[in-house]
């Protein structure tokens, strides 16, 4: 019985020794590479993200919080320039009471992550009736409508009045004035365009300025303009002669390659996968009907030229 006994353990013991010594000898293995190839398409894509902006609460002359998008290039093709658009009221709103006339991409500015807020494509109708503290270049007051189409800039707590001469709707027989004083509720401005001096593109003064119109193509009227110290580039459409665009970075502008104060939001090299950051946000004018405005859509552009 002891016999048997030892024996058992015996056996037990090479049996274990066995599996111990299996466990350290390496399994067979064997490898095999296939290479991989991938082509990759040309395709210009852009993401603006987030998807949707919004103020709340925002009183006319007020300035809206600073919100910030990432522009990222998600296609295969290296971007050079970058610039933005937004959509605009098909009439002037002001003096209608409905805030669904109005349209808020109108009300957008846009900065650098480190630079001056411009608006992007502002809208600007002529006055729906006449402004009788206003004078015109002939020294009426109010001014003459049959002969000046005038209008505001407006840019949150500050209007700037602008003219022009309607007579010979020619862009370089146009002649546009600007005044340098914003009219606030509390500062009349420059409301006296009988005696304008300076070139529309010079530094504001104290008075007005003014300057022939240029043609970018038989309809399409443009100008670089300094306007309270910004630059921006007017278009004015001589077919309807009632309205004037401010903008400083929308590519597709009339005027916009050959005017100088229209400026891309981005130009360099944006490799796919890289991004940049847009600073945003809302100049709401004084004169805004109260309860949401009209929504509005705001375009980044990208080209690979």
């Amino acid at each position: 019985m002891k016999y048997k006994k030892e024996l058992l353990i015996s056996i037990l013991t090479v049996c274990a020794l066995v599996i111990a010594f299996s466990r350290l000898v390496p399994a067979a293995e064997d490898a095999e590479g296939s290479t991989i190839t991938l082509d990759v398409g040309e395709e210009t894509l852009i993401d603006l993200t987030p998807a949707s902006f919004s103020w709340t609460g925002l009183n006319p002359g007020d300035i809206g919080s600073i919100r910030q998008a990432q522009i990222e290039n998600i296609g295969s093709t290296n971007l050079s320039s970058i610039w933005f658009n937004v959509t605009q009221p098909a009439s002037n709103p002001y003096g209608t009471g409905s805030g669904a006339n109005y349209n808020a991409g109108n009300f957008v500015w846009i900065a650098r992550e480190t630079g001056n807020y411009y608006a992007v494509d502002r809208l600007e109708f002529n006055e729906s009736r006449s402004l009788v503290y206003l004078k015109d270049p002939d020294s009426n007051t109010p001014p003459n409508a049959s002969k000046f189409v005038y209008g505001r800039f407006r840019n949150a707590s500050g209007d700037y009045f602008w003219m022009f001469d309607k007579s010979n709707p020619v862009c370089d027989q146009i002649t546009f004035y600007i005044g340098d004083v914003a009219h606030t509720q509390t500062v009349t401005g420059s409301v006296d365009f009988s005696s304008c001096s300076g070139a529309l593109n010079d530094a504001p003064g104290s008075s007005c300025r003014s300057g022939l119109l240029s043609a970018a193509s038989a309809t399409d009227c443009y100008a670089d303009i300094n306007i309270g110290g910004a630059s921006y580039v007017i278009a004015v459409d001589n077919s309807t002669l009632d309205r004037v665009r401010w903008s400083h970075w929308n590519q597709d502008l009339p005027g916009a390659g050959t005017a100088s104060n229209d400026e891309t939001f981005y130009t360099g090299t944006l490799y796919p996968g890289n991004s940049t950051v847009a600073n945003i946000t809302v100049y709401l004018s004084y004169g805004v009907a109260q309860g949401a405005l009209g929504s509005g859509t705001l375009y980044v552009i990208g080209s690979t030229t």
